[in-house]
C-alpha cells in the first residue's frame, strides 16, 4: 500500500513539472503597499482627510494626514504555493473620497502570482470640479482633469489604466485624449 502512495506522489510530481507549475513553501502577498501624497489640483496644498478605499475590499483604506500623506500596509503570508512559468498583471482600483473634492479613482498594478514586495507610490492631485462621467465609466471625469492637468504642467506620464470604464464612447475619449496624434 505504501509503495502505491510514493508512486502517485511521483505522478503527481511529475506532472506539475511538466506543466510549469513548481510546488514550493515561499512568502506570498495578499496586498501589496500602496502609499503616495494627495494634493489640491490648483494649489498643490496637500489634501488631509481624504479617503482612499479599495474597490474590491473596503476593508483596505487609509485617511491622508495633514501632509496628504496616506498608508495602505501589506499584507503577507508563508505557505505551500505552486510556482508557474508565466504571469500576469493584476490591477487594483482605488477610490479616492473628500467632502470638498470631486470623485477620483486610480489602479495599481502589480504581477502575479504576488512571490515579492512591489509597493506603489502614488503622487496625485485632486480637484474640486471635473467633466461628469457615465455611470458606467466613474474614473472617466477624474482622469480626463487628471490628463489636462499634467498637459498643464508639463508632466509626461504615460496611460493610467482603468478597469471599470465599460463605456466603449468614453473609453475612446480617453484614448484619444491621452494618446493625440
Amino acid at each position: 500500500m505504501r509503495k502505491y502512495h510514493w508512486l502517485a506522489l511521483a505522478l503527481l510530481f511529475s506532472s506539475l513539472m511538466t506543466s510549469g507549475c513548481l510546488p514550493t513553501i515561499k512568502r506570498q502577498w495578499d496586498v501589496q503597499p500602496v502609499d503616495g501624497t494627495l494634493v489640491d489640483g490648483v494649489t498643490g496644498t496637500p489634501v488631509a482627510g481624504a479617503v482612499i478605499t479599495n474597490a474590491d475590499d473596503p476593508d483596505l483604506s487609509a485617511t491622508t494626514d495633514k501632509d496628504g500623506y496616506f498608508a495602505i500596509e501589506e499584507q503577507s503570508h508563508v505557505g505551500l504555493h505552486l510556482i508557474m512559468a508565466a504571469s500576469a498583471m493584476r490591477t487594483q482600483t482605488w477610490q479616492i473620497r473628500h467632502p470638498d473634492y470631486a470623485y477620483a479613482e486610480i489602479g495599481t498594478r502589480t504581477l502575479i502570482p504576488p512571490l515579492s514586495r512591489q509597493p506603489s507610490h502614488l503622487q496625485l492631485p485632486l480637484f474640486t470640479e471635473q467633466p461628469s462621467s457615465p455611470p458606467d465609466c466613474p474614473a472617466y471625469g477624474y482622469l480626463m482633469a487628471l490628463a489636462q492637468w499634467q498637459d498643464d504642467n508639463g508632466i509626461d506620464e504615460q496611460w493610467i489604466e482603468t478597469d471599470r470604464c465599460h463605456n466603449e464612447e468614453a473609453m475612446q475619449s480617453l484614448i484619444d485624449t491621452w494618446y493625440p496624434e
